[in-house]
């Protein structure tokens, strides 16, 4: 598996709204690391050691995924919800 590949189409299909391919992409991703596979560049700067990499890669698979399962709600949204009877 090409990691970096994987979080270009992840972000591609998420752009599209494209919800098979983008929950197909993270779980393909989450997989990989979680087997000790390396993860994708995500921040290109120099010095940075790679586990940002590792928790920004993870981070955007997890809210990918719970994008598409409809269980994010951004936190002014769950405000509102609290306040409606």
């Amino acid at each position: 598996m090409d990691p970096q590949t994987t979080w270009e189409q992840l972000l591609c299909a998420y752009a599209e709204g494209d919800w098979d391919v983008i929950e197909e992409r993270a779980t393909d991703l989450i997989a990989w690391l979680d087997h000790g596979g390396f993860p994708p560049k995500i921040v290109n700067r120099i010095g940075l050691d790679p586990d940002w990499d590792l928790a920004l890669a993870r981070a955007g698979c997890q809210f990918a995924l719970e994008s598409v399962r409809g269980t994010w709600i951004p936190s002014d949204a769950s405000a509102v919800a609290r306040r409606k009877p």
